[in-house]
């Protein structure tokens, strides 16, 4: 094609058409133009094509996540609330259900209700791996990039409430299990197998009279409530997360 081109152009000039051949030449510098032009288009046609396809890919990757993270979330609320309902059962505090508060406290529910405690949290591994690799900017939702936003500020709400409960637990709560009864007896569930009949049986409710025991739980009690809240607000970013990606994936 450029040889035929290049044989026009020597045959105009040889015949002394000039004008011809100045036409001739706009009219091969504007091909030429649109031709690139032509390229450039469809360069980025290809282009847009494989960024939604990697956009698809890496929102696709984020959901399954969500998808898991979602049901941990859900297992750790369940585990709070159920640590909340020991704790205010051996403190004889609940309300909703008076007769429960007479009722005697088995060494399993009491050491369940000291001695735990979680500190997980739903992992996000997909999104800290996109976010390291700067994939992130694929997402076109501005929706979606401000939920992950906030999605963030809420784990570290957490992280910090968790780790504020962790280190009050760690330097008074544990105190109890150590000092004020005899440890031996709440292993047996345990360990099934060991003999506790020589062993002093623990006295809880004197035990829970004294002032130190029940402001020490009082306060495992307040900081598992406020857990809960920022748990359960971290659960509502997730599901709203979930939400706009199958949105967006359906568009």
């Amino acid at each position: 094609m450029i040889k035929l081109f290049r044989n026009i152009r020597k045959n105009l000039l040889a015949e002394g058409k000039t004008t011809r051949y100045l036409k001739y030449a706009i009219g091969e510098i504007i091909l030429v133009v649109i031709g690139i032009l032509i390229a450039l288009s469809i360069n980025n046609w290809n282009q847009n094509r494989k960024d939604a396809n990697e956009g698809k890919a890496v929102l696709e990757s984020l959901l399954e996540n969500l998808s898991v993270a979602k049901k941990q979330s859900e297992e750790l609320i369940s585990e709070e609330d159920a640590l909340k309902v020991r704790l205010i059962r051996i403190l004889r505090i609940d309300s909703n259900h008076p007769s429960t508060n007479a009722s005697l406290i088995p060494d399993s529910i009491f050491v369940s209700a000291v001695w735990d405690l979680n500190s997980d949290q739903p992992t996000f591994n997909a999104y800290n791996n996109l976010k390291n690799t700067n994939k992130l900017s694929l997402i076109k939702s501005k929706k979606i990039n401000e939920k992950f936003t906030e999605l963030e500020f809420r784990l570290k709400r957490l992280n910090d409430i968790l780790a504020d409960r962790l280190s009050v637990h760690q330097i008074r709560v544990d105190d109890i299990l150590e000092n004020d009864i005899n440890f031996i007896p709440l292993i047996k569930s345990n360990i099934p197998t060991i003999n506790i009949e020589g062993e002093p049986k623990n006295n809880y409710e004197d035990l829970l009279k004294i002032k130190r025991v029940r402001n020490l739980l009082g306060m495992k009690l307040t900081f598992t409530q406020d857990v809960i809240n920022y748990r359960e607000n971290l659960d509502t970013e997730i599901k709203h997360l979930i939400v706009l990606i199958k949105t967006e994936l359906n568009k």
